[in-house]
């Protein structure tokens, strides 16, 4: 994801879910979560984030794991779900690829 968003001329910050306390989609044009569900349930962190934030439509969530796994209650959030399988990464990280792209793309002002 990061390679291929980065060949694109996007800026890209990494953190870590402790963080997220500590962020807001504004400055952002796209927001990306890769989390992983336990026991049904997504890192506190992730939801916590999701909830406060107000510019949900900014954010994408791909929530792994072994069981069903969660998804936003918000309906604005643009939500992924997968089991913890390998063979299926790369066409995961397509599809989050292309989503953020398409939200990059339009806000970017037209010729």
């Amino acid at each position: 994801i990061y390679d291929e968003l980065n060949q694109n001329a996007i800026y890209i910050k990494i953190i870590d879910v402790k963080g997220l306390k500590n962020q807001t989609a504004d400055k952002f044009t796209a927001v990306v979560i890769i989390n992983r569900c336990m026991a049904g349930r997504p890192d506190p962190r992730v939801e916590s984030f999701i909830d406060r934030e107000p510019q949900k439509n900014k954010i994408i969530v791909l929530t792994t794991g072994i069981r069903g796994s969660w998804t936003p209650d918000a309906p604005d959030v643009d939500a992924i779900t997968s089991a913890s399988v390998l063979d299926k990464s790369d066409q995961i990280a397509q599809s989050i690829v292309e989503r953020v792209l398409a939200m990059v793309n339009s806000t970017r002002p037209t010729p």
